[in-house]
């Protein structure tokens, strides 16, 4: 799979641009503040059909512009690719891929990307949100029914809370809190079960495997850890959801004095350990940028066994942030990966050779090698 050519229509800093990449390796140097990242962030929106770092999609639309479109050609399984997404201030982002419209869940493949940023290393230091976000995310792009189970529970439980929320005042509200106790347990069971499906099913193994190749230390180790159990979780649904329910109905009073729900898989975490100690208070900087990375490239593995080739991986200003013998080991993998779009300060000593270098200035792009 891969990216050939991406045009760019007021995304961002750019009121019109167009890159052309080869299969390789594709490096984009410059400064910061040009606009590197812009183009693996339009890349990253035909992918995951939104934006890694944008809370509207007004903010990537350019200013005193009413919309943007993002447009790229490539090839998946050896057939051509259109995909197009047009980005509308106030209305949101639209993505079609060979013209036929494509949304969360969709059957109908678009170009696929990993993507690695600085932002990652909230993976290992940041809160249980961005670890249950990774999880969620390399599900829905391995098991295309996980999309539809997280929508579900996420519905019931905003349907359980205004129900706790109105049972203060309402003993008819409090009545039903038994059925959507139910369905909570039943539908978070659903969720769960994707995300240990992920973890058991290659996250774990790769993630200690890419480690490995990339630091010198002891493997990591990847565990669930969920806030509706103290014992060891298997993966039969029905299990997971007779815990959870066991776990509302002893967390009710708690819930009902604060009207939301204490337990579930949305208090759930990923431990992430190095040598028996917690990675995110005890590891090193490198070795939880090293950390971050090995995930990201897990999730890369996971989705190139479920769709039959490499996806297109993004690296967004990774080598600044590693020592020297981590890039080399990097560039060895990166070698191995398939399409490669990554970016770099022009100062950059990069262990890298061959491939198509192109240079960003104040939104210009000129292809130098």
């Amino acid at each position: 799979m891969d990216v050939n050519k991406l045009r760019l229509t007021n995304f961002r800093n750019y009121g019109e641009v167009t890159a052309e990449f080869e299969p390789g390796l594709n490096l984009i140097v410059g400064s910061n503040g040009q606009g590197k990242t812009t183009l693996l962030e339009a890349i990253y929106c035909l992918s995951a059909l939104g934006s890694h770092r944008a809370s509207t999609v007004s903010a990537m639309i350019r200013h005193e512009e009413n919309s943007a479109l993002v447009m790229a050609t490539g090839r998946i399984g050896g057939s051509s690719v259109e995909a197009t997404a047009e980005i509308v201030r106030g209305a949101g982002m639209k993505v079609w891929v060979n013209k036929q419209r494509v949304g969360r869940g969709s059957s109908q493949r678009s170009l696929t990307a990993i993507l690695f940023s600085p932002e990652d290393l909230g993976l290992i230091k940041g809160g249980p949100e961005e670890r249950r976000r990774f999880m969620d995310h390399a599900a829905a792009r391995t098991r295309p029914v996980a999309v539809a189970d997280r929508l579900d529970f996420e519905k019931v439980l905003r349907q359980r809370n205004g129900v706790l929320k109105a049972a203060r005042t309402s003993e008819r509200a409090l009545k039903q809190l038994e059925v959507w106790n139910d369905q909570l347990a039943r539908s978070g069971a659903a969720v769960v079960k994707n995300r240990l499906e992920v973890l058991f099913g290659g996250l774990a193994d790769s993630a200690a495997r890419r480690y490995s190749e990339l630091a010198t230390s002891d493997p990591p180790s990847l565990t669930y850890q969920p806030s509706w159990s103290s014992e060891e979780i298997t993966e039969r649904r029905e299990d997971v959801a007779g815990s959870i329910l066991e776990a509302l109905e002893a967390t009710r009073a708690r819930d009902l004095e604060t009207a939301s729900t204490s337990a579930g898989p949305h208090r759930d975490d990923l431990a992430i350990e190095l040598g028996g100690a917690a990675a995110r208070t005890f590891a090193s900087q490198g070795e939880q940028r090293s950390l971050s990375l090995s995930l990201r490239m897990a999730e890369r593995d996971m989705v190139e066994l479920a769709q039959g080739e490499a996806p297109i991986l993004l690296l967004d200003d990774v080598f600044s942030e590693l020592d020297q013998a981590r890039r080399n080991r990097l560039a060895e993998l990166v070698a191995q990966s398939g399409q490669t779009i990554a970016t770099a300060t022009a100062a950059e000593p990069l262990p890298l050779e061959g491939g198509r270098t192109m240079r960003v200035d104040q939104g210009k792009l000129t292809t130098v090698a």
